[in-house]
């Protein structure tokens, strides 16, 4: 026997049991959806990735491909005699994450909402308002992990899609806020004996959204123990955190790509007791900042605030220098806004009044001082956990890096003239600085005091690394108005009290 032939045939039988297992491993499922067929190639948790792909008479018109993926219903939920196929992504890891496609299968298929659904592996099709097309009910998972909460203890928003117009034709865009009676439904109909963080967490929130904040911290100071503390702890935060709500999708309205990246918040930027949504959008090469409003039943976009470059990270995810921060309401009951902007490569935070047709930075205002404070205690705070980064730095970067602690510190250093703490404020170890609200419970000409809730941490002797531990502090802002403008007066942190387990 050819002994060329003898070796080559080896490798080839003792492969072949192995290449017949990987092929019984693949799973090929054919159905149909209207006129389409549905194949789904699944190949458990190996590479490659899961497939399923929407085609006709030979040509492949959508492809979903991940570690896992199926077809979750197919049926019409848009009333107009055409079915819908409703594909899944699921990521693979624990609990997370699912991604979903809905395709109406018109010729060629239009694609009608791509959703990040998080923990949630589904959508479900409802009729919420009693006419026309369907609602799909999904999960926001916003809070998970959340102020203090393990997973196990979080629970979801409910998140509503609707099938509005568009200028790029009908889509399903996301319109919570719409539903107020079902939030409501879905939120406070727990009993209270069977009460846990996360569906209290989810009652204060839904309350924050329909019924307003004085109502929901009213809400919560009759609850028990921890939840009464915790919320007034956490509660101008999750205010916060749900200013968005219902608008994420307001620049899909207005004509951007549905696909595009975006971010925001949303305020009575305009009129008081009227919300708009200021929106940036992530494209390929800048990021574009507008302040979007309803015009009707429409959404409409106003002119481009800012755009600036976007850059990307090591794993290729854009990188943006300026981004919208907090909304702050002041006492004619509009909100201002305050933007993060590193585009110096320190941080600092820029106080924006809108209108309809643009954006104008407040300087001498009790606001404006506020966000200077704030932009140079994070800048030190930056700066100076850097230095424990975990890289490898020449003698010279070391040196710049030192340089630029002690420039930051300088430039803060005037604000300790006003400190008013029990202890000193050690600028040089301050590794830690982030806030995560700003009100102004006095606004008034001549006097104001802003209140923020903060998270401040030192290093010390042990700190290893950029990522200092920190405590939350409620930050007290005094300021007045005088001869020279607006200045600081005083300023110190007091402990925040009341977290679900206090060590």
């Amino acid at each position: 026997m050819n002994r060329a032939l003898l070796l080559l045939s080896l490798p080839a039988l003792l492969l072949a049991p192995a290449r017949a297992q990987a092929a019984q491993a693949t799973k090929t499922t054919l159905s149909t959806c209207g006129a389409y067929t549905v194949k789904t190639v699944e190949n458990g948790f190996e590479d490659p990735p899961d497939r399923v792909t929407l085609s006709r008479a030979g040509v492949t018109y959508a492809t979903v491909e991940d570690t896992m993926v199926s077809v979750d219903w197919c049926r019409d939920v848009t009333g107009d005699g055409v079915p819908e196929v409703l594909l899944a992504g699921f990521s693979g890891g624990a609990h997370c994450c699912f991604t979903h496609h809905l395709y109406s299968l018109t010729s060629p298929p239009r694609k009608l909402l791509t959703a990040f659904s998080a923990h949630s592996d589904t959508l479900e099709a409802r009729q919420l308002d009693g006419r026309g097309p369907l609602e799909l009910v999904g999960s926001d998972w916003r809070f998970a992990y959340g102020y203090g909460m393990s997973f196990a203890e979080s629970a979801p928003l409910p998140v509503v899609y609707s099938l509005l117009p568009t200028p790029g034709g009908a889509r399903f865009v996301e319109n919570t806020r719409a539903f107020a009676g079902f939030m409501e439904a879905y939120a406070l109909t727990a009993p209270e004996d069977e009460r846990f963080s996360g569906g209290v967490l989810v009652e204060y929130a839904t309350r924050v959204l329909t019924r307003g904040a004085d109502a929901a911290d009213g809400w919560a100071r009759g609850l028990e123990a921890p939840f009464a503390a915790w919320l007034a702890n956490y509660g101008p935060d999750i205010q916060q955190d749900v200013s968005d709500v219902g608008m994420w999708d307001w620049p899909t309205r207005a004509g951007v790509n549905p696909e595009a990246r975006r971010g925001g918040i949303g305020g009575a930027f305009l009129t008081p007791g009227t919300r708009a949504y200021l929106g940036q959008v992530i494209g390929t090469d800048a990021a574009t900042l507008r302040l979007y409003r309803a015009q009707g039943s429409e959404v409409v976009a106003g002119p481009v605030l800012l755009s600036v470059p976007v850059t990307r990270d090591g794993y290729g995810e854009p990188v943006v220098p300026v981004w919208p921060q907090v909304t702050v309401r002041r006492a004619s009951g509009r909100d201002d806004a305050l933007l993060r902007d590193a585009r110096s490569g320190s941080v600092r935070y820029l106080p924006v009044r809108l209108s309809a047709g643009g954006m104008t930075e407040l300087k001498d205002d009790a606001l404006g001082v506020t966000a200077r404070l704030l932009g140079d205690l994070s800048g030190v705070a930056g700066h100076v956990a850097a230095q424990f980064r975990d890289v490898r730095r020449t003698p010279e970067q070391q040196a710049e890096v030192r340089r630029r602690v002690q420039a930051a510190v300088t430039r803060a250093q005037p604000w300790l003239a006003d400190w008013k703490g029990q202890e000193a404020f050690e600028l040089e170890r301050l590794g830690n600085f982030t806030f995560s609200s700003v009100r102004l419970l006095t606004d008034t000409p001549t006097r104001a005091q802003a209140v923020m809730t903060t998270t401040v941490g030192f290093t010390d002797a042990r700190t290893d690394s950029e990522y200092v531990n920190g405590e939350r502090f409620t930050m007290i802002v005094n300021l007045a108005r005088g001869a020279q403008g607006w200045g600081v007066t005083d300023w110190t942190l007091v402990p925040r009290t009341g977290e679900l387990y206090e060590e």
